[in-house]
This record gives structure tokens, sequence and C-alpha cells, in this order.
């Protein structure tokens, strides 16, 4: 038997204005899931993040949970001082074993423990972040356009990083991009967005060689490809 979703959305609603931002939206995200949802920009995508992490109400919809289960989001552009937040878990965790991984992790990423949040880059505090997200354990990581703007080495060594933890630990992760050339080595499944509403969905390799809707194959035809 399959297991049973850690999270689901039925017929998530949000209205803006006279109009619906999203209506009538189902997702579901089970046990060690790979979910990416992508769509242009203005789709709709970083607000169905916050929807499903419970940073914003929707009008309607139900939403189910399993009990005790975290969640972490990480943002687009984690401003916050990354280094910062990372070294003080590191350096005050709770336990000895959370530090070495937190060490282990940011080590992996690439990261100098010994640099500055002010001498930090924009990809630097988001290779931060990360670490500090996975430190945390989460049940759920909800991620953000996640290698925008880093370069292709960086790039990988996130990807092989999720995917390691995710048979680790069995994490789920959801994943906002609109980087297609990178969904396949991200996700295992993908919804398309366009104006709040899922136009097509299924396993990553069904849609993205066979697409069957005119606006995913348009989104496809003007995006790189990795083969």
């Amino acid at each position: 038997m399959a297991a049973a979703p850690i999270l689901s959305w039925e017929g998530l609603s949000l209205q803006q204005g006279s109009g619906w931002l999203f209506r009538d939206l189902d997702l579901t995200i089970a046990p060690r899931d790979r979910l990416a949802l992508i769509g242009r920009n203005g789709a709709g995508k970083t607000t169905l993040l916050r929807l499903i992490s419970g940073q914003l109400e929707a009008d309607k919809g139900k939403r189910s949970i399993q009990p005790g289960t975290k969640i972490v989001v990480l943002e687009q552009d984690p401003f916050f001082t990354g280094f910062d937040t990372l070294m003080d878990f590191a350096l005050h965790g709770p336990d000895a074993p959370q530090r070495h991984e937190v060490e282990a992790i940011a080590g992996q990423l690439g990261i100098d423990m010994g640099r500055s949040a002010a001498s930090a880059s924009g990809g630097e505090r988001r290779r931060a972040a990360l670490a500090r997200a996975l430190a945390a354990e989460p049940d759920l990581l909800i991620c953000d356009e996640i290698t925008s703007a880093l370069d292709v080495s960086v790039q990988g060594s996130i990807v092989a990083l999720l995917e390691e933890l995710r048979h680790s630990r069995g994490i789920s992760m959801l994943f906002v991009t609109h980087n297609l050339a990178l969904v396949r080595s991200i996700a295992a499944r993908v919804q398309i967005l366009q104006a709040g509403r899922v136009v097509e969905s299924g396993p990553v390799v069904q849609v993205m060689d066979h697409p069957q809707e005119e606006y995913t194959k348009k989104l496809l035809s003007n995006s790189p490809r990795i083969d």
C-alpha cells in the first residue's frame, strides 16, 4: 500500500480582488516525495508555497497534515545573515551531534565556516541558509528557486546533497522553479501552473518528454535543456 501523504490540499482557493489567484487546486505530498511546481513568472508559485507552509491562509480548501510534521521553508533570497544563523546554530546548538551535522553539511556545500556574513555573497548566504534548514531535520523542505544565480558546480552539489538526504532521512521536498533544465535532476513529479491552476501534472519524464497541454509545450520550447 502507498504511504499516507504527509501533507495534502483539496480545493485550495485564494481570492485576489474580484478574481481568484488560485481556484480548486489539489496537491499531495508523500513521504520521500520530490515535487516541482513550474510556471512562468506571475503564475503564483511563491504565493502557493506560502499557502502550503501555512504562512498565508486560503479562502477555501481543506489542508491536511500528518501530526508532528516539521516544515522548513527556504526562501528564494535569504537576505537575513544566513552565515550568522548557521554559525550560531553550530556553536550554540542543543547538542554536539547537531553541531557536527551542521559542519558536515557546510563542508559538502563548500561553505567556509570562518567567513563573516558581511563578506558573504548572495550565493554563499543561500548555501548557508540551506545548511541551516537541513540541520533542522525537516520532514518537508520547501524550496523557492533554490539554485537560481548559483554556478553550475554549486547547483550540482546542492542537488546531490538533497538526493542523498532524501534517501538517508526520508525528507520530502517541494520545489518552485522556472529553471526547467534542472527539474529532471531535482524532482520526480511535476505540476505545471498557469494562472493559479494546475494545467498538467505527472512524472517528470512523462510531462517533459510528452507534454499534452499547449501551455506546457510553449513553456518547454522556450527553455534551455540539459541532456
